[in-house]
């Protein structure tokens, strides 16, 4: 059910991120501090261990066993940045496609139910938007 309206739940939230910019922005940013420290603390935790393995396996000092870990890191690192390099023009195309899916289904739905509406029911709906947009600057200024 989430993922099939998907595409009208990443409308409603960049409706209310401009309607409520305030409350979306601290959210935002709290979310991302939130996911950076995870991040920073799991980086922390992966590198100790490697440094760890490096110095009880080949019995080194603490330094010698940093620099060893440094390298290994790079190493990772390198092979991750290469390995999203040839795979960001694959996801680019997927993601370009599932968007471009999305618009013309909406649209056409969208174009059914007007059509499928009277002229009563096209001016009922009209005048709620209208309404309901008027009500809203009231609201976010």
């Amino acid at each position: 059910m989430i993922r099939q309206h998907l595409d009208l739940i990443a409308v409603a939230g960049v409706g209310a991120g401009v309607a409520m910019y305030d409350v979306t922005l601290d959210l935002v940013f709290s979310v991302g501090h939130f996911l950076f420290e995870m991040l920073h603390l799991a980086f922390e935790w992966f590198e100790l261990g490697i440094e760890h393995a490096v110095e009880h396996t080949f019995h080194t000092t603490r330094h010698g066993s940093q620099i060893v870990t440094f390298y290994i890191l790079l190493a990772l690192g390198s092979a991750a940045l290469y390995a999203l390099w040839k795979a960001l023009p694959r996801i680019r195309r997927r993601l370009q496609q599932a968007v471009m899916n999305a618009w013309v289904r909406r649209k056409t739905e969208c174009e059914l139910y007007w059509q499928s509406l009277t002229l009563q029911n096209k001016l009922g709906l009209l005048s709620t938007l209208l309404g309901a947009v008027y009500l809203s600057t009231f609201l976010a200024m």
